[in-house]
C-alpha cells in the first residue's frame, strides 16, 4: 500500500471513531422518537415553571363542617385530590360552617373554606349574622353544588303542614352558625313565627332527636338527595312541608339575593311531587393572602382533575365551568385569570343592599 493510502486509511478511521463518540450519524434511540399526533413533550421551562410554585405552609386548611354535612364529603374529596396532584401540599380538613367559614378566611385562621351565596351577601357587607362586621378578606375560588332548604316532620306530627304551625313548637336547624341556622332564623323573624325553642346540634344527633319526638320539625339547607335524610327515611316516615307561593314571593322581595328552585318528585321516598325551595350555591373560597400563581395552578389542577369531586356525590357534577357565573364574591386574581383563559363567563356581583 501506497504511503499517500496508508495516510487516507488512517484519517478514514479517525473520523469514524469521532463521528461516534460525538453520536454524529448514529440511530436515533427508540425512546426519542415522537409519535405523530402526540402531545409535545413538556419542556424544561414548563417544568422549572410549576416547580416555582411555592406552598406558603406546611399544612394549609379548609374550613368545612360538623359530621353528616355534604360540605364534609365535598372538601374531603377537593382536598385529597390537590394532596395527590400538588407535590408539598398538605390540608387539612376543619370543621366549621357556611359564615365561619368566611370568618376564619377573613381573620387570617384557615387558607380555604366552603360557604354558601346566601351567606356570603349579608357577610360580606356587615348584614344579618355578620351584625355589622363587613367580612371582605375573602375571595371566590370555584362553584361547588346548589342547595335548596327543606323542611319536613315526622308523619306522626299531623298538625304541623306550614311554617305557620311551627308557633310553639320546637325546631332544630342544625349546628349553630351554618347555613341552615342563618336561613331559618331569618325565616322565623320574617314570617313572625314564634316557636318553643331552636335546637342547634350536630346532624346527627337533630336526626336522633326528630325520631325521639324531642324536635318537631326541622330545617335543612343542603345538597340534594342528602344521606342525612335518606337515612333518616330508613327508620322513619317523613313529611315535607314548605312556604307558600305568596310567601316566597315576600320573602324574595325583601331578601333578593335568595332564588326559589324545585326538587324533583322521587328526591326522597315521600317528596311525591315537585317540592318548591329557597335556592342558594355553594363554592369554594380563598384568603386573597395567597400568592395569584399558588392560587392559579390550584385553580388549574381542580379542573383538570375535576372527576375526583364529581365521583364522590352525585350532586357534585355541578362543579363546572358554567357555573362560575352564580359566586357572588370577587374573585381572586389566579382564579381570574385561569377562568379568562379559558374564555369562562365571569360571575356579576350583586349590587350592595339598600341603605
Amino acid at each position: 500500500m501506497s504511503k499517500t493510502k496508508k495516510n487516507g486509511v488512517l484519517l478514514l478511521a479517525v473520523i469514524l471513531i469521532v463521528s461516534m463518540a460525538l453520536g454524529v450519524g448514529c440511530t436515533p434511540k427508540a425512546a426519542d422518537t415522537v409519535p405523530a399526533g402526540a402531545p409535545p413533550a413538556e419542556t424544561g421551562e414548563e417544568k422549572q415553571e410549576e416547580a416555582k410554585v411555592e406552598i406558603p405552609k406546611g399544612v394549609m386548611a379548609v374550613g368545612s363542617a360538623s359530621s353528616g354535612s355534604l360540605y364534609v364529603t365535598y372538601t374531603a374529596a377537593w382536598a385529597d385530590m390537590l394532596m395527590k396532584n400538588v407535590p408539598g401540599l398538605n390540608i387539612t380538613v376543619e370543621p366549621g360552617g357556611s359564615s365561619q367559614n368566611m370568618q376564619t378566611i377573613h381573620a387570617g385562621d384557615t387558607d380555604f373554606g366552603i360557604t354558601a351565596t346566601l351567606q356570603t351577601y349579608p357577610g360580606y357587607y356587615g348584614q344579618g349574622w355578620a351584625k355589622g362586621t363587613e367580612y371582605q378578606n375573602v375571595n371566590s375560588l370555584f362553584p361547588a353544588y346548589s342547595y335548596e332548604g327543606v323542611w319536613f316532620t315526622t308523619a306522626s306530627k299531623k298538625d304541623i303542614n306550614s311554617i305557620q304551625d311551627l308557633n310553639g313548637k320546637v325546631i332544630s336547624f342544625g349546628y349553630a352558625g351554618g347555613g341552615s341556622d342563618f336561613t331559618g332564623r331569618e325565616l322565623m323573624d320574617f314570617f313572625g313565627v314564634k316557636p318553643k325553642e331552636i335546637v342547634n346540634a350536630s346532624w346527627s344527633d337533630v336526626g336522633g332527636m326528630l325520631a325521639d319526638g324531642l324536635v318537631d320539625a326541622v330545617f335543612y339547607l343542603a345538597g340534594h338527595p342528602a344521606s342525612f335524610i335518606q337515612e333518616l327515611e330508613l327508620q322513619h316516615e317523613l313529611k315535607f312541608f314548605g312556604l307558600t307561593d305568596d310567601e316566597f314571593k315576600q320573602f324574595q322581595e325583601e331578601k333578593p339575593f335568595y332564588n326559589v328552585g324545585t326538587l324533583k318528585g322521587g328526591t326522597y321516598k315521600k317528596m311525591e311531587g315537585e317540592y318548591k325551595a329557597l335556592q342558594g350555591w355553594n363554592f369554594i373560597v380563598v384568603s386573597p393572602e395567597l400568592s395569584e400563581d399558588l392560587v392559579y395552578h390550584l385553580t388549574k389542577t381542580t379542573w383538570e382533575n375535576v372527576e375526583a369531586i364529581h365521583n364522590a356525590h352525585s350532586s357534585f357534577v355541578q362543579t363546572d365551568l358554567s357555573n362560575v357565573k352564580y359566586m357572588n364574591l370577587p374573585l381572586h386574581p389566579g382564579a381570574k385569570k385561569y377562568y379568562e383563559e379559558k374564555g369562562v363567563e365571569l360571575p356579576k356581583l350583586p349590587p350592595p343592599p339598600k341603605k
